[in-house]
């Protein structure tokens, strides 16, 4: 290879990437977020494009978890966001982050993994076909805020009209396999029907239960 066409291509490098990214983002921004549901989108947060991707899915489902680790005030949502994307894909070997969407304290809710492909689990179970929502935070032991709540029945409502989901199929991961998540503090709003009357209420319904 001559210097010169090696000095071609090198230039090429940043213009291949950057179309990468933007073929890749426009792949996958599928989903209109209505403005009012505040969605910080993947190119809002950092997100970067990686080199694996995993046969598409239909979303059928929505599964609520929760991250598992004490989230503290003083933490920032990007920058974990950010780090956990990283952490993902060179620990775990995953695609990207597991989760859809990530719910952090204050209600924010972040696009994460392109929902056109299925989630990651530790757990036994398959999570093709879910829409999996993540509420940062451990609520086993944290106490969800009213804001999150509030997020998560937004978020999820959404979901359901957007792609038809019954309410039946709106379950937590404890749903599905032997696991603790979403914590107690989250999963009894679903125990006690709370997260399914809300839904009721913005009338998400002429999706029958199957």
């Amino acid at each position: 290879m001559t210097f010169k066409l090696f000095f071609i291509l090198l230039a090429l490098l940043p213009v291949v990437a950057c179309s990468k990214r933007e073929a890749l983002e426009s792949e996958t921004a599928a989903i209109d977020y209505p403005a009012a549901l505040g969605v910080v989108k993947r190119s809002g947060w950092g997100w970067q494009p990686g080199d694996t991707t995993l046969a598409r899915h239909k979303v059928s489902k929505i599964t609520i978890h929760h991250g598992g680790e004490e989230f503290p005030k003083d933490k920032d949502p990007v920058l974990y966001l950010q780090n956990f994307q990283a952490w993902c894909r060179t620990e775990k070997n995953w695609m990207d982050n597991p989760y859809h969407f990530m719910i952090d304290l204050e209600g924010g809710i972040y696009e994460t993994r392109p929902i056109i492909y299925p989630g990651d689990t530790n757990t036994g179970y398959d999570p093709t076909g879910h829409a999996l929502i993540c509420v940062m935070g451990n609520y086993e032991v944290q106490i969800l805020s009213q804001a999150q709540l509030a997020a998560l029945i937004d978020l999820t409502a959404f979901l359901q009209r957007e792609f038809e989901v019954p309410a039946n199929a709106v379950k937590a991961h404890k749903d599905y396999t032997e696991t603790l998540c979403p914590g107690k503090d989250l999963y009894r709003y679903l125990e006690d029907g709370t997260i399914r009357a809300a839904l009721s209420q913005k009338k998400i319904g002429g999706v029958p239960d199957r």
